[in-house]
């Protein structure tokens, strides 16, 4: 877990015991607050991140000492800092962000990529990463052809045969309907051209495979941190984009997806699985 994460926590845990200290109820402290008792909650849980004058008013209403005061407005001013730098790294929009990945990939010696419910990025064909991108978060309109070529110039990097690719994804990628019959049937025929591809080891978790870690969240590890020497795991959520480049954090990621493609079905029996798949699609 990121330090952020970790100081989240321990600021929604600290007001929750002011608040059990005080002898107040969430209904209670959100009516001096003047604030809604589903925001208190929140709060306490961690799913709000207070602003610091909330977290200055919670403390003078709980009566705590002034030490633990400062203490927790000094968390909370730093986290709106470290919040703001997340929204600024997001402001750029998808391409400067496919651009940034890109000069990562391009410097990595491996690039291993999980993702449990759709095709990864660097195997995506145009069709795949158009959908994508109007899926996805503050889905793009004027911006998406400029998004789209940003993702698609990342896949020249899957030629230099100096690099290692390591690619896997969950039996689910290859079964939800994001795009017509017709582009999947491309997108299933790029997997199988791809797994051919001497620098590339491509897999899928199936439905039926013996898992032996549970596939979690998609990420990206870029480099390798015996290697390189900048390794990083890249991973998006709905509001913001993770880096966490830890050795310690990094290494604890590569074993993770070493654990996912210990399940994975590559080579031949993969190749001759996507041709299955793309029998079983509708001509139309």
């Amino acid at each position: 877990m990121n330090k952020f994460s970790d100081d989240r926590r321990r600021l929604a845990e600290a007001l929750s015991d002011l608040r059990g200290s005080a002898g107040l109820s969430t209904t209670q402290l959100a009516h001096q607050l003047g604030w809604s008792q589903s925001k208190v909650s929140k709060t306490e849980r961690g799913v709000t991140l207070p602003q610091p004058s909330d977290v200055e008013a919670w403390a003078v209403a709980t009566k705590a000492s002034s030490k633990l005061r400062a203490e927790l407005s000094a968390l909370a001013d730093r986290m709106a800092v470290e919040f703001t730098e997340w929204r600024r790294t997001l402001a750029p929009g998808p391409r400067r962000v496919q651009q940034e990945i890109q000069r990562l990939e391009e410097t990595a010696s491996v690039v291993r990529v999980f993702n449990p419910n759709v095709v990864v990025g660097l195997a995506q064909t145009r069709a795949y990463i158009e959908a994508m991108f109007r899926l996805g978060p503050g889905a793009l309109v004027a911006s998406l052809d400029h998004a789209v070529a940003a993702r698609l110039a990342r896949q020249a990097t899957l030629t230099d045969g100096r690099k290692r690719f390591e690619l896997v994804m969950g039996e689910a990628a290859l079964r939800r309907r994001l795009i017509g019959p017709a582009a999947m049937r491309n997108q299933l025929e790029r997997l199988v051209e791809l797994s051919r591809q001497p620098n590339i080891g491509l897999g899928v978790i199936r439905f039926d495979a013996d898992e032996r870690v549970h596939q979690h969240h998609g990420y990206s590890v870029i480099g390798d941190p015996d290697l390189d020497n900048d390794a990083i795991v890249w991973a998006g959520t709905v509001t913001r984009t993770l880096r966490v480049r830890g050795d310690t954090e990094v290494r604890e990621y590569v074993e993770h997806f070493d654990g996912l493609r210990a399940a994975a079905t590559e080579g031949e029996p993969l190749r001759a699985f996507l041709r299955e798949l793309i029998a079983e699609l509708p001509e139309t």
